[in-house]
């Protein structure tokens, strides 16, 4: 059986970003984490769209960002995320001169900082 299409689900935009397997695993925890002590199935998307859409908003009022280099030999993760997000990340990006990459990797190395989850999340 197909699902209906939702209105979250019909306002999507893929990306691709190389990601250390470091950042995937702490994301996976965090996931497991938040869905046993929520009540609600958290999805990957929904992770990725706070840590990305905090970042913005951090940069958008104004606040400095000092944005991380894009890891070389690692692999890509294909990302699901708000197209309007996604818009703002292109925006930012063209903004600092970075590539989307670095937005996406500051992003998440930040939220993933702020979860507790450092040493899972320093790719360096």
């Amino acid at each position: 059986m197909v699902r209906p299409l939702t209105e979250r689900s019909a306002n999507i935009a893929k990306v691709t970003v190389p990601l250390p397997p470091r950042f995937r695993e702490a994301f996976r925890s965090l996931i497991e984490a938040r869905s046993r002590t929520g009540g609600k199935r958290v999805f990957a998307r929904d992770l990725h769209e706070e840590a990305i859409g905090s970042l913005v908003n951090q940069a958008e009022r104004g606040e400095k960002v000092l944005f991380m280099a894009t890891p070389v030999g690692v692999g890509r993760m294909t990302l699901w995320m708000d197209e309007g997000l996604k818009a703002r990340v292109d925006g930012l990006a063209l903004a600092h001169g970075v590539h989307r990459s670095a937005v996406v990797l500051t992003a998440f190395h930040h939220f993933l900082r702020h979860a507790d989850l450092t040493d899972k999340a320093d790719a360096a």
